[in-house]
């Protein structure tokens, strides 16, 4: 079985947000209101992922920004631009993936809504077999996919951030992760997380042909 993150794993989500960030600039918001304006839409006062269009739209207009305006710049960066945001190896890395005819399944953690916006339009979701978008903890689901009696092979766990794999492997001892380096952890974090930790998905996709046995791809 394969489980694959999808933000800055697959999809090159700090890239979006700067598409964003110049999107939104064009009507006078800064670089510091933006980012301010993110971490505020990001989240709700319990900790869960909040994010969407609408969401920051609407704390930059408490900000005095037309929320008509605002919302109407963040759309152009989530309609056809979506796959322009994905890894240039993404697609032949998943395509490579089903090769193994074995589970494969998306857990990615945020809004529901705005996660499964970017997935359907960035072209990746008829790749995976489940489809999972959580606003709290990738553990639940995790819990979920252990209970199953048709969880025989390795569970290959495929992201980018060093300490939530960390907190999961430890939880969840079946797991094999391997960490996709992003730019929002450093190198030293990655070598001292002990799991193996590659620049690109397409090293990935050659790790994982020299580490699964010929019994697991029939």
């Amino acid at each position: 079985m394969f489980i694959v993150d999808f933000d800055d794993t697959l999809f090159d989500t700090q890239a979006l947000k700067q598409a964003r960030l110049e999107a939104v600039q064009q009507l006078g918001v800064s670089e510091e209101e933006y980012w301010e304006s993110y971490r505020e839409a990001r989240n709700s006062h319990d900790g869960l992922f909040t994010y969407s269009d609408e969401r920051h739209a609407e704390v930059l207009g408490a900000r005095g920004y037309s929320r008509d305006e605002v919302l109407f710049q963040l759309k152009t960066t989530t309609g056809d631009m979506l796959p322009d945001f994905l890894f240039p190896d993404t697609i032949p890395f998943l395509q490579d993936l089903k090769k193994y005819q074995q589970p494969m399944i998306l857990l990615s953690l945020g809004n529901p809504g705005f996660q499964k916006l970017k997935t359907e339009g960035a072209g990746v979701n008829p790749y995976f077999d489940q489809i999972y978008m959580v606003h709290d903890t990738k553990r639940h689901v995790l819990e979920q996919l252990f209970a199953r009696n048709d969880v025989d092979n390795t569970v290959w766990f495929i992201n980018d951030k060093v300490a939530e794999t960390k907190d999961l492997a430890q939880e969840f001892p079946g797991l094999k992760p391997i960490l996709k380096k992003s730019d929002r952890s450093s190198d030293e974090e990655y070598r001292q997380s002990g799991f193996p930790f590659f620049e690109t998905l397409k090293q990935v996709g050659e790790y994982l042909q020299l580490h699964i046995p010929p019994y697991e791809s029939r």
